[in-house]
């Protein structure tokens, strides 16, 4: 499996080197970053839409941002969709969400999965952004 020579695909990259399983759906988790409380909750009032006509969204949250620097005023959204862990899916939806994002004042900021593990060997559980 070879991926793109572009940032999805380096990290695409990154878990398949750490023995990621492409073969199932994940909820993957997207983020987007809003100066205005009011511009993330009406981006999050669209894909809360998209929940009731039953597409795969589980998850929309708005938060604090709070990673410092000059985006520590920020408001965070992320919304986390189940889906195949594939570069065209990631990119397609990336893309699409960093445009509503702009639309309303907003920029993409990036997307992640959670690889839990199944086993309890007292590991920490890994999470790729």
């Amino acid at each position: 499996m070879t991926f793109p020579n572009d940032e999805t695909g380096q990290i695409l990259q990154e878990m398949k080197d750490a023995g990621f399983d492409f073969e199932p759906e994940y909820v993957v988790d997207f983020y987007a970053l809003f100066h205005s409380e009011d511009d993330a909750d009406a981006v999050a009032k669209l894909f809360m839409a998209r929940i009731d006509n039953d597409e795969p969204f589980v998850k929309v949250e708005t938060r604090n941002y709070e990673h410092g620097g000059e985006a520590a005023d920020a408001i965070e959204l992320q919304v986390s969709k189940v889906m195949k862990v594939e570069h065209q899916a990631i990119s397609e939806f990336e893309l699409e969400y960093k445009r509503i994002a702009e639309k309303h004042k907003g920029y993409s900021d990036g997307w992640g999965v959670f690889m839990g593990d199944d086993d309890d060997s007292g590991e920490e559980d890994t999470y790729i952004e």
